[in-house]
């Protein structure tokens, strides 16, 4: 066995690498620190082995003189690194949980009242939603009919997935193109497309409350909306860094 593929998850990473088996715990400690900011003397390691599937078992990692073969680590395997310093895990809440941030809010009712906010002025000047011609044209375009769709869409291209939000610091998601039309699972768009991931950070395998789609693995597919999706000559990411390997809402499900 040369090298196998391993997926790293953290709290704050998730990421593939492919490694020796031989790497001892000792030396997959060193290796990790840097790709998920806890340091090895902190580091608690869990190794699943098929994960998602019928057989997943979890074994932890405690050993630092044996190797992940000693463990037993396969191709697809994942481990799970967590952070076992009470200090560094209060440190990581400060910053991740936004919730914790002071904020300034004004009421809806209080905003629509005032005469210089962004509001009034698109409502002076008939601007975005406040101009009918606009709207008319933009919702012709908004809904096209599903043979303009698969036109623009063919299946098996592959794609990349925008975040849903500007600010989102998540890498993107890239796959297949396996599925479009309307679903049975949401009517509040007309047409979903189905993608095939190439790594498990979907929600389904194709399937939606046991109606089929498309096939894929367990955690591969993802349905989100067409002015979402981004087609082009993708090569799988490093989800850790954003590079080439060569080099959660109501609009996804």
């Amino acid at each position: 066995m040369s090298l196998v593929t391993i997926w790293i998850s953290s709290t704050d990473s998730y990421s593939e690498r492919r490694w020796t088996p031989h790497l001892t715990i000792a030396e997959l400690r060193a290796k990790l620190q840097p790709i998920t900011g806890i340091s090895a003397g902190s580091q608690r390691l869990a190794l699943s082995i098929n994960p998602g599937g019928t057989t997943d078992r979890s074994i932890l990692l405690d050993n630092d003189e044996l190797t992940l073969l000693d463990y037993g680590v396969q191709e697809g395997a994942t481990i799970d690194v967590v952070d076992t310093d009470p200090h560094s895990a209060a440190l990581a809440g400060q910053y991740n949980d936004v919730s914790q941030v002071e904020k300034f809010e004004l009421p809806i009712q209080e905003y629509e009242k005032r005469s210089d906010s962004l509001l009034a002025f698109k409502i002076r000047n008939k601007l975005g939603r406040f101009n009918d011609d606009q709207n008319k044209e933009s919702e012709e375009e908004c809904n096209p009919n599903q043979e303009e769709l698969q036109a623009k869409y063919p299946l098996g291209s592959r794609c990349q997935i925008t975040p849903t939000t500007i600010s989102s610091n998540e890498s993107p998601l890239r796959g297949t193109l396996k599925f479009i039309g309307p679903v049975k699972f949401n009517q509040k768009h007309p047409y979903w497309i189905g993608v095939e991931l190439d790594e498990p950070r979907g929600k389904n395998n194709g399937s939606v409350d046991g109606h089929p789609y498309f096939e894929c693995p367990p955690n591969r597919g993802i349905f989100i909306q067409p002015d979402r999706v981004t087609l082009g000559d993708y090569p799988p990411l490093d989800f850790l860094t954003g590079i080439n390997d060569d080099d959660d809402d109501d609009d996804e499900i």
